[in-house]
């Protein structure tokens, strides 16, 4: 029996399509406030820059509205190239501390920022940055697990986050880098010849 390689490929990332929508879809959380509406988009900074070039995490619960991760790629994911991620997790409350771990699984590697060390944030919605150098050794879809811990007035509080990355195989052209992989969809495919 011979797999499809691509077959699988395209049901993974309907998978992870199906998640994200699946986590945009949460009902607002007690500690948003009644009436007020939540989103996994990144809120404005201070200064007005909303990261508009970073894609929101996927949140294990309803925990983008008290504290927010955001990524970006900084190339084409492709096997065994090095690839950075620059991350930003933003508190959305008063935080004492934030701290994070960074895991790959299976087909990625983490050779640099595995650890994001206690930082005290200094105020609401400050930016925290971060960067990651993953290697990938297979192509496929993979994911990223940022574990988040916080203490506050509610304790120490643990959040999961999932950030997906498609990696091509080596040798692969692929267009521009993005904040995550693009599904292989009709409109994305190059034309036929």
């Amino acid at each position: 029996m011979r797999i499809n390689c691509r077959a699988i490929v395209g049901v993974l990332v309907a998978m992870v399509a199906a998640s994200m929508l699946a986590a945009c879809g949460e009902s607002p959380s007690q500690d948003a406030g009644a009436g007020q509406p939540t989103s996994n988009k990144p809120k404005p900074r201070a200064d007005g820059d909303p990261l508009p070039q970073m894609t929101g995490a996927v949140s294990a619960g309803n925990s983008s509205s008290i504290i927010s991760v955001h990524f970006v790629l900084n190339s084409t994911p492709v096997v065994n190239q090095a690839l950075p991620v620059d991350i930003a997790i933003v508190p959305h409350r008063e935080f004492v501390s934030v701290r994070a771990h960074f895991e790959a699984h299976d087909g990625l590697a983490l050779t640099v920022g595995d650890n994001l060390e206690p930082v005290q944030p200094k105020r609401v919605d400050e930016v925290i940055k971060h960067q990651l150098v993953l290697l990938p050794n297979h192509d496929g879809v993979y994911m990223i697990t940022a574990t988040v811990e916080t203490d506050g007035s509610d304790g120490t509080v643990t959040r999961v986050f999932s950030i997906p990355v498609i990696v091509a195989p080596a040798g692969a052209s692929s267009a521009a880098p993005g904040a995550a992989a693009a599904a292989d969809t009709p409109a994305s495919r190059p034309a036929a010849k």
